[in-house]
């Protein structure tokens, strides 16, 4: 039988911060970005994947952490107590979630959560399944938007800016310079909350996109932008010291494509029927690499060739998002530590791009609400070049992290 507390009696031990801005140190384990909130009364350490993808939090009930679930990533789960938090409010409530890589489920609930000394009540569920067996920690901690939460569910930011808790409705990420494993600890990345730290890592100005709603044009419900190009373009043998000439531009209408930004994404997942053209774009032969005629070695990620992506709500104003290969080179593709990971996957969708993290830890983000009022909302997601100090290592394909 879970444990009922009343929600009056919940709230009422809260409200001992003002609005602040709280950083949040990023945990890596085996590739997965984490970030470490108490959760509960009395509280207990929580290591939640942080997700722009969803809009709802959960962690592993204690059965599900203790075994029911399945766990093959090797570390251990601290699972969710309802009945051991005095704080602990079941909204009567279950909750399903599919992803596009898992599914989870459980029963609904308010509890205290609790960063750097402040403390809120938080929705989330009591996960009593989930299929997320590679996970290496205890759930997610959804923060994309509301409107797309499950019922009786909020996302963690949008809470706080609603309880008055942080200094501005924004959120920044850096993820720092190792994306494998950074130890028993956090690394360098911050997942900072209530503002952002643009003038510590950012050299030059920042690319700021506006958020799309949904297709009725009512919520904003995923961080996204409205996609209207993509240009791949590789330098001739001999040529480097010239401009890069477009070997390949795709282009589409208003409303046809979006770029979504997407944190528990791992790559760049792009329309499947126009892989084969943004692959061409850059002188390589999707047909080659799916059917394993052609591995791609890391030495083959270079300055050569880069690709520009470029967004537009109205045609009149564009603004362009630009990579160079060698910061797309993730080693380990067929089991060889000279080999890397292909840059873009084929997705689901014809008109979607999903921008996961290995492109995006190539930036500064900023996610940007606009507004502290749902109904007054002008969203923004920032993007900005790297200091040298902060850039992460390319991968050479020997072993070595230059």
């Amino acid at each position: 039988m879970h444990t009922i507390r009343s929600l009056a009696v919940a709230i009422a031990v809260l409200r001992t911060s003002s609005a602040a801005v709280l950083d949040l140190p990023i945990w890596f384990r085996i590739t997965y970005a984490m970030v470490e909130l108490q959760v509960g009364t009395p509280a207990e350490h929580h290591l939640l994947l942080f997700d722009t993808g969803s809009g709802t939090s959960w962690i592993a009930d204690k059965k599900c952490a203790d075994g029911a679930c399945n766990n093959i990533s090797g570390f251990p789960r601290n699972g969710y107590d309802v009945n051991a938090s005095s704080t602990a409010v079941d909204l009567g409530v279950y909750n399903s979630i599919g992803y596009l890589g898992g599914a989870t489920g459980g029963f609904t609930y308010s509890d205290v959560f609790e960063i750097g000394g402040m403390a809120w009540n938080q929705t989330l569920i009591a996960a009593n399944q989930s299929s997320w067996s590679f996970i290496p920690g205890d759930g997610f901690l959804g923060m994309g938007f509301s409107s797309i939460a499950q019922p009786a569910t909020k996302t963690v930011v949008e809470t706080m800016i609603g309880d008055g808790l942080l200094d501005q409705p924004r959120f920044g990420l850096y993820y720092g310079k190792e994306f494998e494993y950074t130890g028993d600890g956090p690394g360098e990345g911050v997942l900072t909350l209530g503002g952002s730290k643009e003038e510590k890592y950012v050299e030059g100005d920042m690319t700021w996109l506006p958020v799309r709603k949904d297709l009725n044009g009512t919520v904003y419900q995923l961080w996204r932008s409205t996609l209207r190009k993509f240009a791949g373009h590789r330098h001739e043998d001999g040529d480097e010291g010239q401009p890069p000439a477009f070997n390949g531009t795709l282009e589409w209408d208003a409303g046809q494509a979006n770029g979504v930004f997407d944190t528990g994404a791992g790559t760049i997942s792009v329309p499947p029927g126009r892989i084969d053209a943004m692959y061409r774009s850059i002188g390589w032969n999707y047909d080659d690499l799916y059917n394993g005629r052609y591995i791609p070695l890391c030495t083959d990620f270079n300055t050569s060739w880069a690709v520009t992506f470029t967004f537009s709500d109205d045609g009149v104003a564009f603004w362009d998002v630009a990579i160079t290969g060698d910061r797309l080179a993730r080693n380990g593709f067929a089991g060889r530590e000279d080999a890397c990971v292909p840059p873009f996957e084929p997705g689901e969708s014809e008109g979607l791009v999903l921008f996961g993290q290995s492109f995006m830890r190539q930036f500064y983000t900023v996610y940007d609400f606009g507004s502290t009022t749902v109904e007054e909302y002008r969203p923004l997601i920032g993007f900005g070049e790297l200091k040298a100090e902060f850039r992460p290592p390319i991968e050479d394909g020997k072993g070595e992290r230059q």
